[in-house]
């Protein structure tokens, strides 16, 4: 079978990372992959991986607009060469080509809702699919409830994590050469991995870090990652007076690794790893965050619930609840054993529940129930 994913752009995201990890997965178990997009940053990597990569100008934001309608025969032409057997879309604007497409060529198409979308003109055009893979089970209520999805077309697959890279340990060598290379050596280390967008929260780790360095005032906050929020989230610190605390990286290549490594090597220098979103789909950082073994702290919203449980592996707070941020990152911080064990749960439930093969085999049922269908 030959699977063709289409979506908006290859940019460094959650989404697109997700389809690159989908890919090698489907590769993995003897599928054949194709890519329609109008590229972006990854594009080396999906090449990489041997995956054909089709570009069309799909880079809009206007789901019904001139653009997607215009990409619609390049799409068609290439599921023809290409002999694509199912589509599956990702974004809301990839879908909507999708489902074009289509209904052009025959071929069925599924859809992946990575996160919350508001009902806009779904209401009217369903643009989902013949099944909708939701990625966690605060999605699929979403789609049922919210979206007026029917529920027998609403497929519940959990996204996956290579969890036997994120497992392999580093040395304690290596993470201290790590510290170095970025001035923090022989400090503990909190800190997150994410989009700088407000609905990810990193403003709401700068307040608790704040709190933190009362008590522990030789931690060290990291922030990963770029995006909107940038700015603000820099000027907060500024106005905090936490310049000397707080480091932010805007690509984990600062470390000199490759870029399959990169957060893997990010990830081994924390100590305590904070996700504190305002809104969640899932959260592919946070698993890969307790896929590494990580002692996690994270908002009680969404589809991290699906992941953590409180205590247990990890520690869930309210989102956006500073104090309990605050001194949740204190509690690991000053308990070795609570770090270790808590790590430990959460390396074994990703091992068990949230791996790339799990989800590959998964999508593979769902692929099969529409081609035959």
């Amino acid at each position: 079978m030959k699977v063709l994913q289409i979506t908006t752009h290859l940019n460094i995201g959650g989404i697109s990372n997700y389809i690159l990890s989908l890919s090698k997965a489907l590769k993995d178990e003897g599928f054949e992959v194709a890519l329609a997009s109008s590229g972006g940053e990854l594009e080396g990597e999906f090449r990489d991986l041997g995956v054909n990569h089709k570009k069309i100008g799909i880079l809009t934001k206007f789901e019904f607009g001139p653009k997607v309608i215009m990409s619609v025969p390049s799409i068609v032409r290439f599921i023809r060469k290409e002999k694509i057997d199912v589509i599956h879309a990702h974004t809301r604007v990839s879908q909507v080509a999708a489902c074009l497409a289509s209904l052009v060529s025959g071929v069925p198409f599924v859809s992946t809702c990575h996160g919350y979308f508001k009902k806009r003109a779904r209401g009217v055009l369903d643009t989902w699919g013949r099944k909708v893979i939701a990625i966690s089970a605060a999605v699929q209520k979403h789609l049922v409830e919210d979206l007026g999805v029917k529920r027998d077309r609403v497929k519940l697959v959990y996204s996956g994590v290579d969890a036997d890279k994120f497992s392999a340990l580093y040395s304690r060598e290596d993470i201290e050469a790590a510290k170095r290379s970025l001035g923090i050596g022989g400090k503990m280390v909190a800190g997150t991995i994410g989009r700088l967008s407000p609905v990810k929260g990193q403003r709401f780790f700068i307040e608790a870090m704040f709190e933190v360095l009362k008590i522990e005032p030789h931690t060290i906050g990291l922030v990963v990652g770029s995006g909107p929020e940038e700015s603000a989230l820099k000027d907060k610190v500024r106005s905090l007076g936490m310049e000397s605390s707080i480091k932010f990286i805007n690509s984990v290549s600062e470390l000199g690794a490759d870029s399959l490594t990169d957060t893997r090597k990010i990830l081994a220098i924390m100590d305590v790893f904070v996700f504190p979103s305002v809104k969640e789909g899932l959260g592919i950082a946070l698993l890969e965050a307790l896929a590494s073994g990580k002692a996690c702290v994270a908002s009680r919203v969404g589809g991290i619930e699906d992941i953590i449980t409180d205590r247990e592996s990890g520690l869930l707070t309210g989102s956006g609840d500073i104090s309990a941020i605050s001194k949740s990152i204190l509690e690991f911080l000053s308990d070795d054993i609570l770090r270790a064990r808590m790590g430990d749960n959460g390396r074994r439930m990703v091992r068990e529940k949230f791996t790339l093969k799990r989800m590959a085999r998964e999508m593979i049922e769902v692929y099969g129930s529409v081609v035959n269908g």
